[in-house]
């Protein structure tokens, strides 16, 4: 976390990509392996089972940090949406007058399961967002039972448990370096009331249990469509 303060700077610094570029993205350190195991599974798409049924991946964070800071950490083009804290960069008509950051969306555990809805909808692609319109299950950009939710603590809960209401699936990851005592402590709420389908290691290797369950996943939801196509 990066506190700006102005006893230690003479001047107000925005929060845009060039101070994230400059000073912060080369600070922040991503799981081992991460970004090759999206594109991995980006890669099912160009198997015959995803081609036959034109079923496609597409990967979305959503993060209480911050939308433009993400964007900049992982590779352009890996992402399909970034759902996160915004701000924007205003001066006022005051002279002399620094840039200043206002948070214009703050991201919290009801937003997140809005987030969910655009998904669903397909809404986040539209500049009105009209992700309380009614669209009829088959016409929805992605149906709830298509959605993989992986979260890693409280403010994921309610998605977690939206998700796997409405027959999608949830899954909790923890940081393994952590102590048994740390990890039982930030998955206490998801293991009440079955909120996840699975509780795995944020472990992001080819051969890890997340990225094995990950697959099978995605290929049964592939398989499901084959069969409804046989019919």
């Amino acid at each position: 976390m990066y506190v700006l303060s102005r006893l230690a700077f003479k001047k107000k610094i925005p929060l845009n990509a060039e101070f994230f570029q400059k000073f912060v993205v080369p600070e922040v350190p991503l799981y081992e392996g991460g970004a090759a195991f999206l594109r991995k599974l980006k890669l099912l798409e160009e198997t015959a089972l995803f081609k036959s049924t034109k079923v496609s991946i597409h990967h979305f964070i959503v993060t209480a940090g911050l939308k433009e800071l993400v964007e900049l950490v992982l590779p352009e083009g890996l992402i399909t949406w970034t759902f996160g804290c915004c701000y924007k960069i205003v001066v006022s008509d005051e002279k002399g007058a620094e840039p200043e950051s206002v948070p214009v969306f703050c991201m919290d555990e009801t937003m997140k399961t809005r987030s969910i809805f655009e998904i669903c909808k397909g809404s986040f692609r539209e500049r009105d967002n009209t992700v309380n319109r009614r669209v009829p299950k088959e016409k929805l950009w992605a149906p709830f039972e298509n959605i993989i939710y992986i979260g890693d603590g409280d403010t994921d809960v309610p998605a977690l448990s939206l998700v796997r209401s409405r027959g999608g699936i949830g899954i909790a990851v923890f940081d393994p370096s952590k102590t048994q005592k740390q990890i039982d402590e930030r998955l206490k709420n998801m293991r009440l009331d079955k909120r996840a389908d699975l509780i795995t290691a944020a472990d992001f290797s080819p051969r890890g249990e997340l990225f094995e369950y990950l697959t099978t996943r995605c290929k049964q939801i592939a398989q499901r469509y084959r069969a409804e196509q046989a019919l």
